[in-house]
């Protein structure tokens, strides 16, 4: 968590340190295709690398020129952290709550879980839905639209997660309790698929861009659906569509109608061709389901494109293109933070064995017991430097009993110098200085 809240605390350090310049502004909703260059009023990495160009079906000045500043981008991270922090305080109160009481009990505890989660789903949708009416009636910008829903992208990431998590704990639970709770995990899936809307590679590539992990050209088209394109450095290219569907759920058009729409949609990508495969009909829910991927080429994608079965409208489009070679500046923190965590891990391994060493080959080990380490206290062998050992071949050594220390006070064998009671082996003639030993 601490790693995660320094590029707050770092972007909080910069935004205290520059001038926040002015945006510029918006004007009344038209269908006019107008870049807006997305820049930092900022030195460094920034300046060079994070400048974003936006195009959108509104605002009516041409040309316009939307300076964003470091705090633009801390606003997004600062939302993405508090989101986090959120939904781990709130797995956290959960684990402790179903892990204790009866079966019945952590039954309800689920159950009103699912409820939160619902309850959550909802506002997220609902918000997406206010930001979409925002910006087609001019009350947004193009930056702050995207960034609404680049917001809301991480925010349904976490809750997904916290959907997880449930999951997996009511498989611990009796299926008869859970339904006396009233707890369906049909109600898990509905919100995996509600959510489809701000958790597709369109959104995912915005939260990136609004993050300062990744950079290039963004395309918001809100005309008949809400359509978002996005392509990053090296080519590669994310895109998303929603649109709405009419009440009908029955077949109107046959599968090889729906594929030629769902490719149309799609388009044919330059460095490849989208080769299908699979195809499904929801028969329950009146659509056509695609799934294609990218081939002919050495880049790497995926597709997958819903059509509806009475209409024939593409209702839904998710699609991502990848470059086998480019890496961004979201695989350079990553790459760093790896690095750190190695060169950490290897100074507390150094530290464990500088303490603690058993083999003796650290130096000033405490507890050494082989004796190859250099002032071992309690070395049982010897070879240490000044132990207190019991067989004489330290130097120093107080109580050693075989005599081949120096210095030894109590050595028992007579081959030490200076030992005071010595009782075996010869006896030598001298007496003993603090320098050096002296012949009587």
């Amino acid at each position: 968590m601490m790693r995660k809240l320094l590029p707050v605390l770092l972007a909080c350090t910069l935004v205290l340190g520059v001038a926040t310049p002015v945006a510029a502004a918006s004007g009344a909703a038209n269908t006019v295709s107008t870049p807006v260059a997305f820049t930092v009023d900022t030195d460094g990495w920034y300046a060079a690398n994070n400048t974003t160009t936006v195009s959108s079906g509104n605002d009516s000045a041409a040309n316009q020129t939307i300076r964003v500043t470091v705090g633009q981008q801390l606003t997004t991270i600062v939302s993405q952290t508090d989101s986090e922090v959120r939904t781990e305080m709130e797995e956290s109160a959960f684990e402790v709550r179903v892990a204790s009481g009866r079966d019945a009990d952590r039954a309800v505890v689920i159950a009103d879980r699912a409820e939160e989660l619902e309850a959550r789903a909802e506002e997220i949708l609902d918000s997406y839905e206010e930001a979409t009416e925002a910006y087609e009636s001019g009350e947004l910008t193009r930056s702050e639209y995207a960034q609404r829903i680049a917001t809301l992208n991480a925010r349904s990431g976490h809750l997904l997660r916290s959907v997880e998590q449930l999951k997996t704990r009511s498989k611990n639970v009796s299926n008869e309790s859970l339904s006396t709770a009233g707890f369906d995990d049909v109600q898990l899936q509905t919100i995996d698929d509600e959510l489809d809307t701000v958790t597709g590679s369109g959104t995912e590539a915005l939260l990136k861009h609004f993050t300062g992990l990744a950079t290039g050209t963004i395309e918001i088209e809100t005309t008949q659906g809400v359509s978002i394109s996005v392509e990053s450095e090296g080519g590669e290219t994310s895109r998303e569509i929603e649109r709405e569907r009419d009440n009908d759920t029955t077949f109107s058009i046959n599968e090889s109608a729906a594929l030629d729409m769902a490719r149309n949609e799609l388009r044919s990508p330059s460095n490849g061709s989208w080769s299908l495969l699979e195809g499904n009909d929801h028969d329950n829910s009146g659509y056509y389901e695609f799934e294609f991927e990218l081939t002919g080429g050495n880049f790497t994608g995926d597709a997958e494109v819903r059509v509806d079965g009475s209409s024939g409208t593409v209702f839904r489009l998710e699609s991502e293109v990848k470059s086998p070679d480019f890496e961004g500046p979201e695989a350079e923190h990553e790459d760093g933070r790896d690095e750190a965590d190695e060169e950490n891990e290897a100074d507390e391994e150094d530290q464990e064995k500088s303490e603690d060493s058993d083999d003796g080959f650290g130096i000033d080990d405490d507890d050494d017991d082989d004796g190859f380490g250099v002032g071992d206290e309690d070395d049982d062998d010897g070879f240490g430097v000044g132990d207190d050992d019991d067989d004489g071949f330290g130097v120093g050594d107080e109580d050693d009993d075989d005599g081949f220390g120096i210095d030894d006070e109590d050595d028992d064998d007579g081959f030490g110098v200076g030992s005071i009671e010595d009782r075996f082996g010869s006896k030598w003639p001298y007496k003993q200085t603090l320098e050096r030993p002296i012949w009587v």
